[in-house]
């Protein structure tokens, strides 16, 4: 990221969804392939795998499984990448399809082969057909430290939420947590009728909020595993993890994006029925009018089971190393 920023000052400027349509190519692109590219290419010609599996923002992997001569499989992390933005990267990544002696493929060679879609196929906007053999795999949160377990402290606070008083998990992720959003977020929270589990991140700090009153609790990390289950909504930046691990459950969400596909989670989660998203004129009023509705209105959480239940019926892990294993 800092070399991203670095490089391309001009993308402290932008705002919503310019910001990932920059940042895609950019960073993904113009700053990570050729050095992923550089470091991927050796031990992969020594290895010779059957078979190379690359995360949807690795772009250097393709050029590789091409050099290679052998299947590359895209796996999702989240909402496809809309066409346009790997249509951006292109011209980063020309020199390493050259210099092996190959054709640029379209879309950057992502979607040669496989695509493992991990979002709910009634969530995914517009055509689908660029990604070409999809199969779809069930996203589940493995998220779970070795030997942790809730603090005694938490552990207090959260039989506190057996009581008429929603709980209400608030996070804004590892990287896009330290902004005037997040907040807005909590000054809300201060005065909303229900209880808070809020984390700031490894490198957050939680004593930036001052005192806090006693519905609100502050962690640095808890795993999202240990916690959603007992909540009734979701707070967040709209980032895919913790959208698909909310939704799983059913659990209705505001989304508050902030960078990277969080737009589109948070779109597609407004669209589901199954939460609100604030793109602007973020406060601690609108949050609390937005949350409001969440709280109050059944239909958010008639659509996140929704959602919940079509997330159970895609295919699990297992399954999808069968057709792994059939390339």
């Amino acid at each position: 990221m800092g070399n991203y920023r670095r490089r391309f000052p001009e993308a402290a400027q932008l705002a919503g969804s310019e910001i990932p349509d920059h940042m895609f190519p950019h960073l993904f692109g113009a700053v990570a392939a050729p050095r992923m590219y550089a470091e991927l290419v050796g031990p992969a010609t020594e290895w010779q795998p059957n078979v190379i599996v690359c995360d949807a923002a690795e772009l250097a992997g393709p050029v590789v499984a091409a050099s290679l001569g052998v299947p590359n499989v895209t796996h999702s992390f989240g909402v496809a990448i809309p066409a346009h933005r790997l249509e951006a990267a292109a011209p980063f990544l020309a020199d390493a399809w050259s210099m092996n002696g190959l054709v640029p493929r379209p879309f950057d060679g992502c979607y040669d082969h496989l695509y493992i879609d991990i979002y709910p196929q009634s969530m995914q906007p517009g055509d689908l057909s660029r990604l070409g053999r999809i199969v779809r795999r069930r996203p589940e949160s493995a998220d779970h430290l070795p030997g942790y377990e809730t603090s005694p402290t938490l552990n207090g606070f959260l039989q506190r939420a057996q009581s008429d008083r929603p709980l209400i998990y608030v996070t804004f992720g590892t990287v896009f947590n330290n902004n005037d959003a997040f907040g807005a977020v909590v000054a809300a929270a201060r005065l909303f009728p229900a209880l808070f589990v809020v984390t700031v991140g490894l490198d957050g700090d939680p004593a930036a909020f001052g005192t806090l009153p006693n519905n609100i609790f502050i962690e640095r990390y808890i795993p999202q595993s240990a916690i959603l289950d007992r909540c009734a909504a979701v707070i967040s930046h709209g980032g895919s993890g913790t959208v698909l691990a909310g939704l799983s459950r059913g659990l209705p969400q505001l989304c508050i994006p902030q960078a990277a596909d969080q737009f589109a989670n948070a779109a597609a989660c407004s669209a589901a029925g199954a939460g609100i998203a604030i793109t602007d004129n973020v406060t601690s009023e609108s949050i609390n009018t937005a949350l409001t509705q969440i709280i109050t209105n059944p239909t958010f959480g008639v659509a996140a089971n929704r959602v919940a239940a079509e997330i159970q019926a895609m295919p699990s892990a297992d399954e999808v190393v069968a057709v792994l294993t059939s390339l």
